[in-house]
Parts: C-alpha cells; sequence; structure tokens
C-alpha cells in the first residue's frame, strides 16, 4: 500500500451462500480520487460500496486503511421520510457518530448551508422531495467530514434541477480533498467529475478503457420498457456497454449510449421487448 492510499481491497471475495457477488477484487483509493462502478442489477455493486465502508465482512482477501480513524461516509440509494425534521434527524446521526452536542449544532447548520436546504423546525421531512431527500441523505454521511464519501445511485430518481444541484455540491466536496466512490446507472457523474470508471460483471471489476474527458461531448439514451428474463441477459451479452435496473412494478430502465442505440433498439424490438418510453440525454447538460 503506497503512503497516498487511504484504503486499499487486495484480492478480495464476497459469497452469499454458494454464491460469489465479488471474485478477487483489488482497488486503491488516494486523497481527491473519484471512482465510479457501473454495471447492472444484481452485478454487485451495493455489496462493494457496503465493503469499502466496512459495512459487511469479506469473505476472502484484504481490507486495508491508511489509519484507524479514517472517516467513511455512506448514503444508501435512498432515505426513508422519517416523521422527523432534517435536524433531528441529523441530530440523532450525530449522537451515534459521537460528534459532541455544541459541535454538533454548528456543523448542522453548516452543512443546510452547503447544500442550500432551509433549516426549518416545522417540515418534516414525510413531505421533502425526492432532492431534498438526497441532500439530507448527504449530509448524514457528512456529519464528520469524511475522508472516503461513498454514493449508491445518488442521482436515482432525481429531476434535472436537483441533479444539477448535486452534482455541483459534488464538485465542491470533491475540491476540498474528499474522495469519493459512487455506484450509478447512468455516465453522467463520470462526465462531470475528472474521475475513473469501473464496470462490476460477473463478479470481477474491470476498469474502462475509455478515457472520461472524451465522454463530455456523447449523447446516451434512456428506455423503459418490459422483456423477458432470457432477453435481458441476451442484451448484456451483445451490449457490454449497456445497462439496466428493475423497477418495483417489473419494468426495466436501460441506460445506452449513442454507438449502440440503433443496433439494441432493432434487437429489443426483434426479440419481443415492449418500449414504454425513450428519452435523449445529454452528458454535458
Amino acid at each position: 500500500m503506497t503512503t497516498q492510499a487511504l484504503l486499499t481491497l487486495k484480492e478480495v471475495s464476497k459469497k452469499y451462500g454458494n454464491r460469489d457477488v465479488l471474485i478477487d477484487v483489488s482497488l486503491t483509493m488516494n486523497k481527491g480520487d473519484c471512482i465510479i462502478l457501473r454495471g447492472n442489477n444484481g452485478s454487485g455493486k451495493s455489496t462493494m460500496l457496503r465493503i469499502v465502508g466496512g459495512l459487511i465482512p469479506i469473505s476472502s482477501g484484504e481490507r486495508l486503511l491508511k489509519h484507524s480513524d479514517l472517516v467513511i461516509g455512506y448514503t444508501p440509494d435512498r432515505l426513508s421520510k422519517l416523521r422527523m425534521t432534517s435536524t433531528e434527524y441529523l441530530t440523532h446521526m450525530g449522537r451515534i457518530s459521537g460528534v459532541s452536542k455544541i459541535n454538533l449544532k454548528t456543523r448542522i447548520r453548516e452543512l443546510h448551508e452547503f447544500f442550500s436546504l432551509e433549516q426549518t423546525n416545522t417540515l418534516k421531512m414525510t413531505h421533502f422531495s425526492k432532492g431534498m431527500l438526497q441532500k439530507t441523505n448527504l449530509m448524514q454521511a457528512m456529519i464528520k467530514a469524511p475522508d472516503i464519501l461513498i454514493l449508491d445511485e445518488p442521482f436515482s430518481g432525481l429531476d434535472k434541477e436537483s441533479t444539477g444541484h448535486l452534482l455541483s455540491s459534488l464538485k465542491r466536496i470533491k475540491s476540498q480533498g474528499t474522495s469519493i466512490l459512487a455506484a450509478v446507472h447512468d455516465p453522467l457523474l463520470a462526465s462531470q467529475l475528472e474521475s475513473r470508471t469501473y464496470w462490476i460483471r460477473q463478479g470481477r471489476i474491470l476498469m474502462d478503457d475509455v478515457d472520461d474527458s472524451s465522454a463530455h461531448s456523447t449523447d446516451f439514451f434512456e428506455m423503459e420498457g418490459s422483456v423477458d428474463q432470457e432477453t435481458v441477459d441476451h442484451l448484456s451479452n451483445l451490449f457490454s456497454d449497456v445497462t439496466w435496473k428493475t423497477y418495483d412494478n417489473g419494468d426495466l430502465l436501460f441506460t445506452i449510449m449513442k454507438k449502440d442505440y440503433r443496433d439494441f433498439l432493432i434487437e429489443f424490438i426483434h426479440k419481443g421487448g415492449e418500449i414504454n418510453s425513450l428519452s435523449r440525454k445529454e452528458l454535458n447538460e
């Protein structure tokens, strides 16, 4: 492990029963790094985030920290609409983290200002928008200024305005020296932050061989639809850069890079897939 490395995974594997979720994963995070994880539903992205965060044990390999008091902030993919204000929630989380009462009050005020979220004693999180919840989610991960910030699908369900606000916040966080590890469904974050991208496929981690700097001029498409699992597996084998996730109602959301767009649609329709919606996205929007 280099003197710069905050955290290192060495040939880490994770099993659930007889199922290999991650196989011989090695990764190094240095100060100020931004690492993007991409992959399909069930590929192991969230498992890897939890391993880096120290939330679950590994089956084999090594997880090494630069020092024992390294602060790692973790944001799950969703935050429940709790019957409390953001201040009440953050106070509770801060006490769990061992922050003193005096420092906690100041820190909560700073975080509300940083994320441009009004600090109110009346508005409960049950009435928060998705963007407000995601800001609160990030705030709880930053109660103690983190050396590493872990994000699980930070843009899921956000509108364009909320996505812009979140991107701006993450750029500032990164500029202050915090390392970021994020699992994302689409390539937006990689295009906006200086980063390196890894794919998780069949439990193994592979570095993206595309220079992220070239992604600024690249468009992609989001398509909602339905198709059987056999066809999903077939499409995944044909188009390795296409990612998908499943909604609660069973419908699928595909993220398709421009280079794969026409061929993917032809194959999808040919295999009996039904399209509910299709939209074009710009990485530089």
